[in-house]
């Protein structure tokens, strides 16, 4: 098994489409999704490198496998890496949104700096997703009652773990980062252990596929006693919890990133950032590709029409493509 199938990215996207699929057919809320809609995650629209798009996803966790396996593993199959890898994840309440916003390429960019500040002048490479918290409640950092907080997760390299705990719990102290509530916390860092690497990089490449709640409960000491403030009220913290996404919520995610595109997700630094180019290069060649040979509408309907009158008989004396062709009638 080469390095790509060890990540497992085919099937979990397999069964992240059938999921969409499934929601398309039954969500109560399947009326909000256009014809257009319904189009957007078919394989012919692999080579966009649509986020809602599972054959695009597949494409670019290839590609990526690829590059890293070269980079990390002389190719190899992932079973061993040649130098420490950081699982790192960032989050910062200011880059949550509600639901229904559109993120546009600027509130896109703002995200993307914001989270990956902590990272600036280390090699790495990973991708924006959201988390969708369904069921805020009083106390969060979050005005609203759902939101999509998008947060990131990157493999770091060519740093000691020290130094980027360090400067990761200086940023959150001074609140560059912050989590969407009390008991939870903004960053996150796991080294890679041999034979993870391709779990990791699954990980990082994965499609939204959790909903997220919180719950409240009393915080305590270290004899188990609740700890109360001042004026003696107990001080409460929230727990994260998750499950599947219901149908409904795989809809808003849907239409949350149905614009948006995995290369556009994408960050990097250091020497990561030529590894991400190469990416890129290599996974929208296609798209290129396909887009210079593909005739548009009005090549396409030319050709329909010169076919027809080649061979009339397939097409019939009072084929709509003849009768669009024909030369419009005299008035006189």
């Amino acid at each position: 098994m080469n390095f790509y199938s060890n990540t497992r990215i085919d099937y979990w996207q397999s069964r992240q489409h059938s999921a969409l699929r499934r929601a398309f057919e039954e969500s109560r809320s399947r009326h909000t999704l256009s014809r257009g809609d319904r189009e957007l995650p078919k394989p012919k629209y692999r080579h966009d490198l649509l986020a809602v798009n599972s054959f695009s996803r597949r494409r670019w966790g290839e590609v990526v496998s690829g590059e890293l396996s070269r980079f990390f593993c002389d190719g190899g199959d992932g079973s061993t890496h040649n130098q420490d890898v950081f699982f790192v994840s960032l989050m910062d309440v200011r880059c949550a949104r509600s639901p229904e916003d559109r993120l546009t390429a600027g509130d896109l960019e703002f995200i993307k700096n914001r989270l990956r500040y902590g990272l600036r002048g280390y090699s790495f490479v990973g991708m924006i997703e959201p988390a969708y918290f369904v069921n805020l409640q009083h106390g969060v950092r979050y005005n609203g009652r759902r939101c999509m907080f998008w947060h990131l997760h990157a493999l770091v390299w060519g740093v000691a773990r020290k130094e980027l705990k360090k400067r990761l719990r200086k940023l959150v102290r001074a609140g560059h980062y912050s989590a969407i509530a009390d008991g939870l916390r903004a960053t996150h860092i796991r080294k890679i252990k041999q034979g993870g690497l391709p779990k990791h990089v699954a990980y990082v490449l994965k499609s939204p596929c959790k909903g997220y709640r919180l719950s409240v409960y009393a915080k305590k000491d270290q004899t188990g006693r609740p700890i109360t403030d001042a004026r003696g009220v107990v001080v409460q913290q929230f727990k994260q919890g998750k499950e599947d996404l219901r149908h409904g919520d795989r809809i808003a995610i849907f239409h949350a990133m149905k614009h948006l595109h995995l290369d556009k997700l994408a960050v990097a630094g250091g020497d990561g950032a030529k590894l991400l180019k190469t990416v890129k290069r290599l996974a929208l060649r296609d798209e290129t590709a396909l887009r210079s040979c593909v005739p548009g509408p009005i090549e396409r309907k030319r050709r329909r029409v010169a076919m027809a009158r080649r061979w009339p008989s397939l097409f019939g004396a009072n084929s709509a493509v003849l009768r669009s062709a024909a030369p419009p009638t005299s008035r006189l």
